[in-house]
């Protein structure tokens, strides 16, 4: 993050190059984070709004806390983690106050987590103060106070300078902290200040009170919610919301848990992760549950967005723990679920990948995973590859420089609703689709389904036979981009090819009989029979070839088994006793 020009990274409205001093920095939050100004109506500009002090408060004490006043040495206020009291200075102002908690109330929820020795303190200073000033400027923006007097360091001061130690990735992490945890005081005070126009008294820090045990705090809020007549279900504004709220929550768990590095190893450098919006499901029962609790949202919001589940006692659990998180969109952008996954040392009995379930809003039959990512590239004349994972998509994405654009189905096989979001895409007939599907039994049977789907839509179908045991996100990982992008382009193959030697596989402990060969011809003929008549011509070619037959008797067996011809339905051999697989 240097003076001197770099290669730019788009970040939000702002290019990432152009950020360099503190100014920079706090310009860019207020634009990140457009949250309209509270209760500025009625009073003067600086003035805090009724009710802010006390919100503050009580998230405080949400989260295991107790604001007081307090000798604070120069500053204004600081949390003594021992006995978890924050102080805020005696003699400051209420805006002083303010400022002053919502900067110790960063601390709390962005820095919970780590252990402090020796004095019990945390220690505020680095890339920690900055993203606690960063949230106390962000609520004083949402209050309509005065720009408090903080001055922030040079970015390169905290985010450095070493491309190969990635400072833009630094920043985003911090930003994205910072949102998240901003996000959240303004939901509890847009909750707690319901009117605008009021003038504050001046602000004086409560004495201490005794703090209500946080799991007798959370039966009544469970009680109230359950009490009265059935709420309706939620909007899918409010399911998109919650979601957006999630996705902040993995983004700022990311930085410092085991995704980012597992992710680079595999060919994923930061700015893939961050193109692609990874985050960070932590291993805790309800840390996004709590999260999203404090931010306001009701269980039954939570829960029918698929973001919890109930235990086998009856309590709000996380859907996602441990886990490598990337969104999932619907065609026009909004965010409807999560894919996670599993580190690579889980247990067998733990699943690879895990979707979010069902909801009102998302069915794993109708999304593709990177669909919507890949509208400009697909505008551009890239050609969609399918593939089986959320990673085999990204993978082919990155490698590929703009040829390819990679989609997964989200733990399904493809389907009609999948084929009918293709359907859409600019000039599919022209560009055509790629199939890359693993070479196991499974996804080659898989890949003959998809020719089922996929041909009305564009005649040019393709399949790429991959190694044995390797996907495309594994040859990214193991062998580079380069060689990623020669299997996609040098490997490919009529994927109408691999449909019909599926069939004749069928017959291969019988092909060095005549009879073998000829129940393998009528098996196979109906298939080419309903193929596109530019397909035709090449798959009987094949297939006399294969069976050493006469193109001349090819060519009749399959005419015979055109549509609505009845000539040789007679003829056709019945099915192999058993499905014999070969290697």
């Amino acid at each position: 993050m240097s003076e001197k020009p770099h290669r730019t990274a788009t970040m939000g409205d702002l290019e990432l190059a152009s950020l360099h001093s503190g100014r920079d920095w706090v310009n860019w939050l207020a634009q990140a984070h457009p949250a309209p100004p509270l209760g500025i109506m009625g009073r003067s500009r600086g003035q805090v709004p009724i009710g802010a002090w006390a919100a503050l408060v009580h998230l405080a004490r949400h989260q295991g806390f107790t604001a007081e006043p307090g000798h604070c040495a120069d500053g204004d206020g600081f949390t003594s983690w021992r006995d978890r009291r924050i102080h805020i200075r005696r003699d400051a102002t209420p805006e002083q106050a303010i400022t002053a908690l919502a900067h110790q109330l960063g601390h709390v929820l962005l820095h919970g987590e780590i252990a402090y020795l020796g004095s019990g303190t945390a220690g505020c200073q680095g890339i920690r103060k900055v993203e606690a000033d960063s949230v106390a400027v962000l609520i004083a923006i949402h209050l309509g106070i005065d720009g408090p007097a903080i001055r922030f360091p040079h970015i390169s001061s905290w985010a450095g300078t070493e491309p190969r130690a990635h400072p833009a990735a630094t920043v985003r992490a911090v930003a994205s902290r910072v949102l998240t945890a901003a996000d959240l005081i303004n939901a509890r005070l847009a909750a707690a200040l319901p009117e605008a126009g009021r003038v504050t008294r001046p602000v004086r820090a409560p004495r201490a009170r005794k703090r209500e045990p946080p799991a007798r705090s959370h039966v009544r809020a469970a009680a109230a919610g359950s009490a009265g007549a059935d709420p309706p279900p939620p909007s899918g504004t409010e399911l998109a919301q919650v979601h957006r709220a999630a996705a902040r929550f993995f983004r700022g768990r990311l930085p410092g848990s085991w995704v980012p590095g597992y992710l680079a190893n595999r060919g994923f450098d930061a700015a893939v992760q961050q193109r692609w919006q990874t985050g960070y499901a932590p291993a805790e029962w309800t840390a996004l549950v709590q999260h999203l609790r404090a931010l306001g949202y009701p269980d039954r919001v939570i829960e029918a967005a698929g973001l919890g589940r109930r235990s086998r006692r009856g309590t709000l659990i996380d859907t996602f723990r441990d886990r490598a998180m990337l969104p999932i969109r619907a065609a026009d952008g909004t965010m409807v679920a999560f894919i996670g996954r599993a580190p690579g040392g889980a247990r067998p009995d733990v699943p690879k990948y895990l979707n979010s379930p069902g909801t009102g809003r998302y069915r794993k039959g109708e999304v593709l995973f990177g669909l919507w990512e890949a509208r400009g590239r697909l505008a551009r004349g890239a050609q969609p590859v399918i593939v089986e994972g959320p990673l085999d998509a990204i993978a082919v994405t990155a490698a590929s420089r703009g040829r390819y654009s990679g989609l997964a189905p989200c733990g399904t096989a493809l389907t009609s609703q999948h084929a009918a979001a293709l359907g859409h895409l600019p000039d599919l007939r022209t560009a055509g689709v790629l199939v890359a599907f693993d070479s196991d039994p499974a996804g080659q049977q898989a890949a003959v389904k998809a020719y089922q789907l996929l041909v009305p839509l564009t005649e040019a179908v393709m399949a790429v036979k991959l190694p044995a045991g390797q996907d495309p996100a594994q040859i990214l990982g193991d062998q580079g981009a380069a060689a990623l992008a020669r299997a996609l382009g040098d490997h490919a193959q009529p994927l109408a090819d691999l449909v019909i030697d599926a069939e004749v596989d069928r017959w291969s402990r019988w092909l060095h009989y005549s009879e073998g060969q000829i129940n393998a011809l009528h098996a196979a003929a109906p298939l080419i029979a309903a193929m596109p008549p530019a397909h035709v011509g090449g798959q009987v070619a094949r297939l006399a070839h294969r069976l050493g037959l006469d193109y001349a008797t090819v060519t009749e067996v399959v005419t015979a088994a055109l549509p609505g011809t009845l000539t040789g339905a007679a003829h056709r051999p019945p099915r192999p006793a058993t499905s014999v697989t070969h290697r």
